[in-house]
């Protein structure tokens, strides 16, 4: 069985249990071994490339961040990209069976109670309300109104990696959450508003 360990920021494979146990651990709790794996970056990103199919013991990748700030709370999405330059990609690996990566983000003790509000007061995503209110579009794509909430993150996510918005990027990005019928409605929608 593998030694017991702190939960380092990086890539491991884990069950759902083995993330329990861990995060136990991380608050300072006493609990069993884990069958917890810690990856590379290269190991990792092969293992999503193949998949991310669960393993013989049930586990999956999962991406531990250590939060230790507001702005790293906030660009939570630059900190991701350094151990996953393609997670706003098209998840061209996906097959029956695939599982999403899991990010497990973990904050400083300061951050763990900093509540930021309802979504439309967060300065970042009420500069883009205000602006989809006065044009129907952000970011220069118009977007029907029940898919605003959702696309804002991502624009803003795309952004934070230095990335282009357009219609095609953002369904790429958001092809990693959305199965392929969900998606399609969703390419429908952005399509015909945005002939």
């Amino acid at each position: 069985m593998p030694e017991p360990f702190e939960l380092a920021e990086g890539w491991y494979l884990m069950s759902s249990h083995d993330l329990e146990l861990e995060l136990l651990r991380t608050r300072g709790r006493e609990s069993p071994s884990t069958n917890a794996k810690r990856l590379s970056i290269s190991d990792a990103l092969a293992y999503k490339a193949a998949g991310n199919l669960p393993d013989e013991l049930g586990r999956t990748l999962r991406l531990v961040l250590h939060l230790a700030s507001q702005e790293e709370l906030v660009s939570i999405d630059k900190k991701r990209s350094l151990f996953e330059p393609d997670y706003h990609d098209e998840p061209t690996w996906k097959r029956p069976g695939s599982k999403p990566i899991n990010v497990v983000p973990l904050r400083s003790s300061n951050l763990a109670s900093a509540a930021r509000g309802p979504w439309w007061e967060q300065p970042e995503l009420k500069e883009l309300e205000d602006e989809w209110s006065r044009t129907g579009a952000v970011a220069g794509i118009a977007i029907p109104a029940e898919y605003r909430g959702f696309i804002y993150k991502t624009v803003l996510s795309l952004r934070a990696g230095g990335r282009e918005v357009t219609v095609e990027s953002l369904l790429d990005s958001i092809a990693r959450w959305l199965g392929p019928h969900d998606l399609a409605s969703l390419r429908s929608a952005l399509e015909a508003h945005n002939d």
